[in-house]
Parts: C-alpha cells; structure tokens; sequence
C-alpha cells in the first residue's frame, strides 16, 4: 500500500461527491455560495490528481484500502496513464459543467440545489471507475455510473415521457452491467486474480481459452451498452431528454466513454483473442454507419449531436479492434517519410524540436510482463488518448451550445434557426466552430486525429483486405460530420435552400426552458465552450508543442512525437485523400436534398418490444409460479426440500443410517412434552374457523417453542421468542381488525387428503434430518460452531490475534463474526416498515373522538381501541419505565451476557406497544421524541457508520476494536461493535412502534 498517495487519490474519488452533499447544508436560496462550493468540488479533484502526478508520475502504484480481505475485495485505485487521464477528463470537464450549470439554471434554486449533489455523486462514481484496480470495486462504480445518471436523466420527474427515457437508459445499461458483473466474476475466476493489474501482468495463454473467451463476449456486451454501440445505441438520443448540462457532461466526455475506457484497460490483456478484432471491428463499422446516417435525418440539435456521438465512440471501438492487427514496421516508414516533410518545409525550430524529440527516451512504451512480444508504439493503435480528449474538445461545447440556443433562442430544432447568425452572432459563430471541429476541417486537432484512425485502417487493411470496408464506413461518417456542418452553416447565415424552408409556419412556437439572466453568471452559459473550443485550434494548429505537452499522458503516441511543428498537410498518403473525400462529398451531400427529411430509427422500438414481451410473458410466468397465497409458496419450497432429500438417499443409501441417541433419555422427556405441545397447537390451525382463536393457539406454539429454547439452555434465543411473540400477537390482532368477515369454504377432501400427506411427508423428512443431524458423531470434525467458540474473546492466529471481544458468542456473531448478515436484516426490517407505511398511506385524519364510555363494559361506546382500566393505566406507568431500564439493562450485557440489540429491541417495543393499549390513540406519537422512521434511519445511519468507521482508519469493513477504560474497580470494559449493536436496537424498536402506531392509526 503506498500511503504517502492514498489520501489524494481517495479525495480526488470521493471529494466531489462530500463536497457536493455538503451543499444541501446551505439555505435553498443561497445561490452563489452553493455555486462557489460545488465549482470547489471538481477543483479537489483535479488539484489531488495533479498532485500524484506531479509526486510520483505514472508509476501506477496501486493503492489499496482493503475492504473484505477474505474475498479479495478491496478499494483499490492504480492512477497509471490511462486511468488518471480519464480521471482528469473527467473532473477537469466537471469545473466546466458546474460553471454552465449556473448559466443554464440561472437562479433557479431548486434546480441547483438538485443538479450540484447529484451532478457530484456520478463524478464521484466516474473517477472511482477509471481509477479503480480491484475488479469488484471497478463493478460497484460502474453501476454507480448507472443509478446517477438516471436520477440527471430523468430530471424532470412531471414529465413521463421524459422518466421512461431515463428508465429506458438505466434499463439498457443496466442489464449491460448485469453481462460486464459476469464477465468479471468470470474473468477473475478464470485467472484466479481480481484487479486489473495482476491480470494485465499475468500471462493469459495459460488461462482456459473458452472461460476467456466468455468473459470477454460478456464483458464486450457491457461495454457496448455504456458506450451505445449497436444494437444498444437507441438509448443514448433518448437520453437527450436530460438538461443540456446532463448530455454534455454523461454523454460527451465521461458516461458514454466507460466503455471505451473498458476496451482501452483490457486491450493488452485480450489483444491475443480471435474474437477481440472481429467483434470491436464489425461492431465499430456498423455503428459508425448508422450513427452518421442518423445524425442527417434529425432536426433536434441534441439528438443530432448525440447521433454523431454515437458514430464517434464507434470510431474508438473500431481503432482498438484494429490495434490487434501487428504492423510495427509501417510506423518507422511513416515516420520517415513525416521525418523528411518536416526536414523539408519546417522552420528551424521545428527541426531543433525533431532533433530533441529523437534524442529523448520513449518513456511511455508499455510492456505486458509474461506475454513473449511488447505492445509498444509499434502497435496500430495511434493516439488513443489525443482521440479520446479531441472527441470532448468539440462534443462538450456543442451541447453546451445546443443549450444556450434553445434557451436563449427558444428552440433546438435547427429548422427554427434560420438568420441565427444575424440575430445571435457569438452563439452562432461558437457553434459553427465546434461543429468545424467535428466535421474535421484542417487546423484543428480532429483533422490530426482522423489522419491517425484512417492510416490504422490503412496498415490493417494490408494485412487483412476486408478492412477497407471499416475505410468506406470511416469515410461515410466522416462527410456525414461534414455534411451535418455545412446544413448548421447554411441554416445559421439563412442561405437559398438551408433546412430551414422545411419547416411548416403552423410549427414556428418558441419555448424557453429557465429565465436567462445577464453579467457573469448569464455569460457561463457560453463561455465554457468557447474555451473548450479554442484547444482543438491549438492543438490542430500547433500540432508538434501541443503533442508534446499532451503527450506525457499518452499511452500509445504511434506517430504523434514525429508531427510537425506548425500545422501542415502531406499530400503524398492515402489516408489524407481519404480525408479530403469525405471534406468535399460531405459538403456535397450537405447542400443537397438527399436525406433532409426526418426518418425514425426502427432500433428505437428494440426497448419497447422488450418491454412488453417482459411484461406480457413475464406476466404469465409471474402468474403461474407467484399465485399470492402464502401455502402455494412453502408447499413449493419444502417439495423442493423433500425431492432434493429423496434424490440424495437414492443415490447414497447409506446416508439413511443414523447412530443411536448418544446421551440419556431421561433428558429427552421434557422436552418430548413440548413437542407434544407445539403439535397439538399446530393441529389445531387448521381445524379451528375463528381467527381471533387461530392466532391465540399460534401464539401459543410460539411460547412452546420458548420453553423448548430454555430447556436446552438457550437464553439468546428464548428472551427473543417471547418477546417477538409478545409483538406478533399484537400486530396479527391489529391487522384483524381490518380484514373482512371470514366466511369458511366447503372443504375440499380430496384436496385435504392430499395436504395431509404433503405435510406428513415433509414432517417426517425435517424429523429425520433433525434426528440425524442431532446423533452425528462430530468428534475430530471441526465445526464453524468451533470457530466462534475458540475467537469470540481473544482470537487466534488464524484471525490475525483479532477476537470479537465478547463472551456472548450468540451476540459476538450477530454483530461481529456476521455483522454483513445483520445489517442486511435491519435493512429488510426497514424496507419492510416502509412497505406497511406506504401501503397505508392516510387517507383521512384519524378520528380521536369515542362515544362515552359505556362504565359496565369497562371499553368506549364506538368499540375504538382505547383503555380505561384504572388499573392498567396506572400499573403500565410504572412498568414502562422499569422496562425501558431493563431493556437497557439487557442490550449493556448483551456482548458478555444473554442479550443484546435485538432483544433490548423488542422489549423496548413490547413496553411501548403495552403504553399505547393503555392511553389509547396518539398518546405514544406524543411520547417518542423521535418518530419510528427517524429511529430507522438512525439506526441504519450508526450501523453503517460502525462499519465504515474502520475503513478510514485503513482497517477492513466493520472490523471491530475492544478494550478497558479506567483500571480496578473502575475498570470498564468496551467494544466498537456495541455502537453497531445500538443501531440495531433504534431499528428493532423503530419497526416494531412504528407498524404498530401506523396500524392503530389506520383502524381508527
């Protein structure tokens, strides 16, 4: 672990997201300073980043906070080239994102009080992505990706067209994350390591082939759905129903890119595989095709700049397919031939520049440790990086742009924007730039950047002659980009046959989205892009100085040390009178009348034919295994139980044979009377008609099941069973109220007779499995009982020395040796309290006024809940609080002796249940200082809380610490998990009150 660079990068992950949260802190009208403290966010970042490089460089040193040592799970970040790139990227077009956002949502409160806290929870999770070195971890950010960016993209939430595109997204996505989390538990257990840099380091030939090979398809699945690659790309246009911020921060430069992150992580890994070039390649081609085809047959501005998005990730997809091909030796002949132009018509300076290039040591050759070959410059893959940062230098601003006009102008539908040039010239003219960009016109970087993907094609193309067919593609959407460029122009300047005579008169309406203010917050509505924009001129222009200042981050520079100074254009390769084709067939096409009209994407009905085919079928299976009685489902399971049983004894007899009773009968009559006990009650259930009755006798099973637990000397156990059948009896009989009258049916005997002998079947099985189970001979096994026994205090070797600290060995599991168990439990407990709360919902004020007391009954006139009992109120007043200290009293000892949270849970509900029967309605809402889902939430909050603790201090998750304070008499024993065990308790106690005052509420 390498500390000195652990506190940096952790910020630099988690800094965004804390920062951001940290706004909700400020009033909802403090504007500004929630503006300042969110742009601070992405400053954090981008400073911590900076600092390790500047620190340490690119050693990507791997920095590990280990999170579940046990399983290999840790938070592991290695910030090498490739990840603190992204990373950069990421937080860098964060800051200009947060600026554009106070222009776009001007004072807008509450949209920026929503926007900065969520904005900074999808950065947190993009840069823990890129960084991340541990497959699991890199597997939890990007679903992180996945949850954030449908909360910006369903923004609006009125708008229902609007959250069925962001469920559409999360939907597409999401089940991409399902194939990428089984591509990785697949590719980790093929290889036996699980971080990213074991794996690049291991030498995968000797990896079973066809595992490999499933996880790549899988995770290449992944990958193509964060990155819209067909069949997969529909969603990404229909995230455009997202604000403009949203589509140029997720769907220009970070979301969309994950998948290309991916592709760039595993390409020395997989490189070797058949599949990889074949599937990137095709893939790549066609989505260049359809993404450019599309782009010309949409009027929107987003939809029209996330189409050529589209076909630009494709292009990514497609170069790292190609990179496979091995063509070293066409790098040295193209750099001499760039070598002598440079010799030839460059200045001075330009070739003192040549000169020390040639003299400096490629530091940035990457070898793959185990493999028998080197993935250096030599590989076609030429400027992936510059690729990656040119595509965000021009697709940011457009969308940031794309806003500005529909917010300034009051539509993005470009037939609506004819003359713009005239009325709102800067917006117009930054426009036009960014889109020169994207069409790749010369002195830009995209022009640079075109040149290096079509001479991949080129050096591929020798060695495999379908190739040219991934040229035509790259061509295609190369003039589709152009084209796309010369209808903005000739629209904007309000030319003779530009798309605006398209448009209908009865369709001219204008719409603005936020109120626009002026000054400096008015102008970052613009201002990002147009500073985002100039670095593709800098870049394209001064191509050498800007290469070698970039070039530091780059991991593969093919021919990029060897450009020019200046900006020049060599007339003399293929690739360049490629380019020039798709410049003049573009421009062409884009004063043409070809492919004018709007046309629908047939892939977009691909969601919604899903859609309904999980609905309908899913439906009728749903039906068919889910028929909503509670029999139907423990019939099922325990047949499955009887048939697994069944299906071991035939195949292994001899497991029929038990040993006899190994200890004396006399001990076995106590507790044979409570089994007779609990079965004579449970014969009952089903003969009994009256329900008040029915849950009398199955409380009564449950106080025999009690005595059961303290005959064989388990207190835990027994305090908790008489305490949950104490509240189950109070909740079933709350719940009585408000069912309807119960009519019995006619029985059925032929299907009694047949429930009969299911039930004796598995009666008889779960009996002999007990039986069994109770006479094995363990002597000489070690059982997981043994281990709890032996580090339940002190610990052993074996646990590093590490004990739970307590002598309670029942409560030392729940909370130590379990504690991921335990709070998974209070979790469900809680959801569970949520789904009885929403189910009933108020629907009218409850009605606190009874009819006199009839005093010869002792109960209110109405029949309401309340309780008049002189006795019973006065008594319960000195009960409560004797409980409440005895509940206390219980969960203190629990870590030493019997007790505990859980239990001291349900005697403090117990007493508060008992409370409420007797003051009658409202008095315990009046009573509790804090409402059941605030103990809820408090109690998951101090659990979670516990457990995160030790990860900060650079322990594993809920490791726990334990120890004495004071000395003597004084002496007072402690352990961290008590906190945990607290939190348990506030939940137990709050589900419990909480059901019980929410369905007293609802009699009433």
């Amino acid at each position: 672990m390498n500390t000195s660079v652990m506190l940096p990068i952790f910020t630099a992950v988690f800094g965004p997201l804390l920062i951001s949260l940290a706004t909700l802190l400020l009033p909802r009208k403090a504007i500004t300073p929630r503006t300042l403290l969110a742009f601070a966010a992405p400053i954090v970042s981008v400073s911590c980043l900076i600092w390790v490089i500047t620190s340490q460089g690119f050693a990507g040193n791997v920095v590990s906070l280990p999170f579940v040592p046990a399983l290999d799970i840790a938070f592991s970040f290695r910030p090498d080239q490739l990840g603190m790139f992204f990373a950069l990227l990421v937080a860098g077009m964060g800051i200009m994102i947060n600026i554009y956002a106070r222009g776009y949502f001007g004072r807008d409160a509450d949209s920026l009080f929503r926007f900065y806290p969520t904005n900074g929870f999808f950065m947190t999770a993009m840069v823990g992505l890129v960084l991340s070195d541990n497959l699991l971890s890199l597997l939890i950010f990007w679903e992180m990706t996945a949850i954030s960016s449908f909360l910006l993209i369903g923004w609006d939430r009125d708008d229902k067209v609007a959250v069925k595109l962001a469920m559409q997204a999360f939907i597409t996505t999401g089940l991409g994350g399902l194939s990428m989390m089984a591509g990785l538990i697949l590719l980790g257990s093929a290889t036996g390591k699980w971080s990213m840099s074991e794996i690049l380091g291991a030498d995968l030939s000797q990896v079973n082939q066809a595992w490999l090979n499933a996880a790549f398809i899988l995770m290449f699945v992944g990958a193509a759905t964060k990155s819209a690659q067909w069949p997969f790309h529909f969603w990404l246009p229909g995230a455009m129903a997202a604000p403009t911020p949203v589509s140029a921060y997720l769907h220009s430069a970070t979301m969309v890119k994950a998948g290309i992150y991916l592709f760039a992580r595993m390409y020395p890994a997989f490189r070797h595989i058949d599949l990889w070039p074949i599937m990137l390649v095709s893939i790549g081609t066609l989505t260049m095709v359809i993404g450019g085809y599309l782009a010309l047959r949409n009027y929107d501005l987003k939809k029209i700049f996330a189409y050529t998005t589209v076909s630009q990730l494709a292009l990514f997809t497609c170069a790292f397919g190609l990179a496979a091909f091995d063509v070293s030796p066409h790098h040295g002949a193209h750099a001499e031939q760039v070598s002598r132009q440079v010799n030839q018509s460059s200045t001075v300076l330009a070739a003192r520049y040549e000169g020390e290039m040639a003299k400096e040591p490629d530091p940035y050759k990457v070898e793959q440790a185990g493999h028998d070959e080197k993935i250096e410059s030599e590989a076609n893959l030429i400027w992936p990086i510059m690729q990656i940062l040119n595509h965000a230098l021009y697709k940011a601003p457009l969308f940031i742009l794309a806003g500005a006009i529909g917010h300034l102008v009051g539509s993005r539908d470009i037939r609506r924007l004819g003359g713009i040039l005239k009325t709102h010239k800067l917006l117009a003219w930054l426009t036009l730039a960014a889109a020169y960009a994207m069409a790749a016109g010369p002195f830009t970087l995209s022009f640079n950047g075109k040149e290096a993907f079509l001479y991949a094609i080129y050096h591929a193309a020798e060695q495999n002659p379908y190739i040219w067919i991934v040229a035509a593609g790259a061509v295609f959407m190369a003039l589709a980009n152009v084209a796309v460029f010369v209808r903005l122009l000739t629209t904007f300047a309000g030319l003779r046959g530009s798309l605006a005579e398209d448009l209908p008169p009865e369709e001219e309406e204008h719409h603005h989205e936020h109120e626009h203010e002026h000054g400096f917050w008015g102008a970052c509505i613009w201002w990002p892009a147009a500073f985002l924009i100039l670095f593709q001129f800098i870049g394209g222009i001064f191509a050498g100085p800007f290469g070698r200042f970039i070039g530091h981050i780059e991991i593969f520079k093919g021919y990029w040390s060897h450009l020019p100074w200046f900006w020049q254009i060599d007339f003399t390769t293929l690739p360049v009178y490629l380019s020039l084709i798709a410049i003049i067939l573009g421009v062409l096409l884009g004063l043409s009348k070809l492919w004018r009209t709007y046309w629908n994407d047939p892939h977009n009905q691909l969601y919604p034919g899903f859609y309904w085919l999980a609905v309908t079928g899913g439906g009728k299976v749903f039906r068919l295994v889910q028929t909503g009685n509670f029999r139907h489902y423990i019939v099922f399971t325990l047949i499955a139980v009887l048939a697994a049983l069944i299906g071991t004894t035939v195949k292994r007899p001899d497991l029929l044979q038990v040993s006899e009773i190994a200890f004396p009968i006399a001990q076995i009559w106590p507790g044979l009377l409570m089994a007779i006990v609990i079965c004579v009650t449970a014969l009952l259930l089903p003969i009994v008609q009256q329900r008040v009755v029915r849950i009398l006798i199955l409380g009564t099973t449950g106080f025999s099941v009690t005595g059961m637990y303290f005959l064989y000397q388990a207190p835990d156990l027994a305090l908790t069973q008489v305490m949950f059948e104490i509240i189950s009896v109070i909740l079933f009989l709350l719940v009585l109220r408000m069912l309807p009258e119960y009519k019995p049916k006619p029985k059925n005997y032929g299907l009694v007779t047949g429930r009969v002998l299911v039930s004796a079947a598995i009666g008889l099985a779960v009996g002999y499995l007990t039986y069994a189970a109770a006479t094995t001979n363990l002597s000489g096994i070690r059982t997981l009982g043994d281990f709890f026994i032996t580090n339940s205090y002190h610990g052993t070797p074996e646990t590093h020395m590490h004990g739970g600290g307590g002598n309670n060995i029942v409560n030392v599991i729940l909370v130590d040796f379990r504690g991921f168990d335990t709070i998974g439990e209070i979790t469900v407990l809680g959801i569970a309290a949520l789904g009885v709360w929403s189910l009933l919902m108020k629907r009218t004020a409850p009605n606190l006024d009874y009819t006199p007391v009839d005093n010869a009954l002792d109960i209110p006139g109405n029949g309401g809940p309340g309780m008049t009992s002189i006795i019973f109120r006065t008594s319960q007043r000195i009960l409560l609080p004797l409980s409440l200290v005895f509940a206390i009293y219980v969960f203190m000892k629990g870590h030493q002796e019997p007790g505990g949270g859980f239990i001291a849970g349900l005697i403090a509900a117990v007493a508060l249940a008992i409370y409420r029967m007797a003051e009658g309605p409202g008095a315990l809402v009046k009573l509790l200082p804090i409402k059941p889902p605030s103990l809820i939430a408090l109690g998951l909050a101090m659990a979670l809380i516990t457990g995160t603790t030790a990860l900060v201090l650079g322990y594993p998750f809920f490791t726990s610490a334990h120890g004495y304070i004071g000395s003597g008499v004084n002496e007072v024993e402690w352990a961290t998990v008590m906190a945990f065990d607290f939190g348990v308790f506030l939940v137990v106690t709050g589900v419990s009150v909480g059901m019980i005052v929410r369905l007293s509420e609802e009699i009433e």
